[in-house]
């Protein structure tokens, strides 16, 4: 038993013997394997702002055109805005204070023009949803006048105006681009309006200008 069992471990250190000197077999070259490219998505496209459903909201920066002219107004900053084909508009919120603006044609004939800027008013409030009161507006005698950029831009106002549930005073403002075509707008500001709109309203009809200077 002990020859028998020593022959074995004669025979296992035999043969661990000859696997440790035994040649490791050559390893292979590691190949770099390349990372794979990541590619950079395309940045999304810019809206349109034409139509407020979009949401696309004012910023320091923004320009919209006028519908219609080729001036520009900077619409509140926070605002939605939307550059519509009959009107640009802006609002504060979906019953808020809102502003409505283009350029009309009125015409060349001074008999005709008074109604020719009543219908313009009446179109414009559609676009933001205002009910105007049954008040003729005295086109001749504006509460006052402003130079705004190359524009001479009357304002008037109205009492009793809608909005949803909500009532309050319209602005309105009007200046000529040229013969027959007059750039008008509306602003409506809620009697419960605690954000300042009428003021912020004026200094959007103040920032009007060509487009492009």
């Amino acid at each position: 038993m002990e020859l028998r069992t020593w022959t074995f471990l004669v025979l296992s250190a035999a043969a661990l013997s000859s696997a440790c000197s035994s040649t490791p077999a050559p390893e292979s070259p590691s190949q770099d394997i390349p990372e794979p490219v990541q590619e950079t998505p395309d940045p999304p496209k810019p809206k349109p702002c034409e139509a407020l459903e979009e949401k696309c909201e004012s910023g320091a920066d923004t320009r919209a055109k006028i519908a219609k002219s080729s001036h520009v107004i900077h619409p509140i900053n926070g605002w939605t805005y939307a550059q519509g084909a009959d009107a640009t508009v802006s609002q504060h919120s979906a019953d808020g204070a809102a502003l409505a603006i283009a350029e009309v044609e009125t015409g060349t004939d001074a008999k005709q023009e008074p109604a020719k800027r009543d219908e313009a008013v009446e179109e414009l409030a559609k676009q933001i949803g205002v009910t105007v009161p049954k008040k003729k507006v005295t086109w001749k005698k504006p509460l006052e006048e402003k130079a705004v950029g190359d524009l001479k831009i009357g304002l008037w106002q109205i009492d009793g105006a809608a909005r949803g549930d909500k009532k309050g005073p319209l602005l309105i403002f009007a200046g000529p681009t040229g013969e027959g075509k007059v750039l008008l707008g509306i602003g409506f500001v809620p009697e419960d309006d605690s954000t300042g709109s009428d003021a912020s309203i004026l200094e959007s009809i103040d920032s009007i200008a060509v487009a492009g200077k």
